[in-house]
């Protein structure tokens, strides 16, 4: 079975495979909307929409645009997705192209090569104009509060120790010694 509908949380009563294509090769190319969920296990190429589950088998290769809710890829997906749910390149996944997605996982050994762009409304986590994102900003903040509270704290130590600013020679290394009284 190369290509067929997916019977697993998508499934309702009295549904029925609509699409099943067996032999060594098969090789699909057009645009395809799919109602619920679509398994792939032979070649696809061009355009699919998915209201439900994309799985890409191991013997599968897609080279299309893909709206989904969710994807898994076992075998290899070229092209541009765009996930509302979640996004999964499995051990023996490879997926080559950019995806619009809020969650992606990849397994070890899965590989990834190109872009991922967040979908989640309200928020730009982008860079825009030389200027950093809001949340690089935030951790920036964090971060600044953090070291005056460690030199704050040693500051107030101070009497326990003195930093002896002229730098030691030690094989061709300059180092600053701390020294305790």
């Amino acid at each position: 079975m190369a290509l067929s509908d997916v019977n697993q949380d998508y499934e309702s009563e009295g549904e029925r495979t609509l699409l099943t294509i067996t032999g060594q090769n098969a090789v699909i190319e057009g645009k395809f909307k799919v109602s619920r969920a679509i398994e792939i296990d032979c070649e696809v190429k061009g355009q699919l929409d998915v209201d439900g589950q994309l799985i890409i088998q191991r013997n599968g290769y897609v080279n299309a645009d893909v709206k989904t809710i969710d994807a898994e890829i076992i075998g290899k997906y070229e092209g541009n997705m765009e996930a509302t749910g979640n996004v999964e390149i499995k051990e023996t996944g490879f997926v080559n192209g950019n995806i619009k997605t809020d969650s992606l996982i990849i397994s070890k050994g899965g590989v990834f090569a190109g872009n991922v762009v967040r979908i989640t409304e309200g928020k730009d986590f982008s860079k825009k104009k030389g200027k950093y994102s809001q949340s690089y900003k935030e951790a920036k903040e964090i971060f600044e509060s953090m070291e005056k509270e460690i030199f704050s704290e040693s500051s107030a130590s101070s009497d326990e120790e003195t930093i002896d600013e002229t730098p030691e020679k030690d094989d061709n290394l300059s180092l600053l010694k701390i020294k305790n009284k």
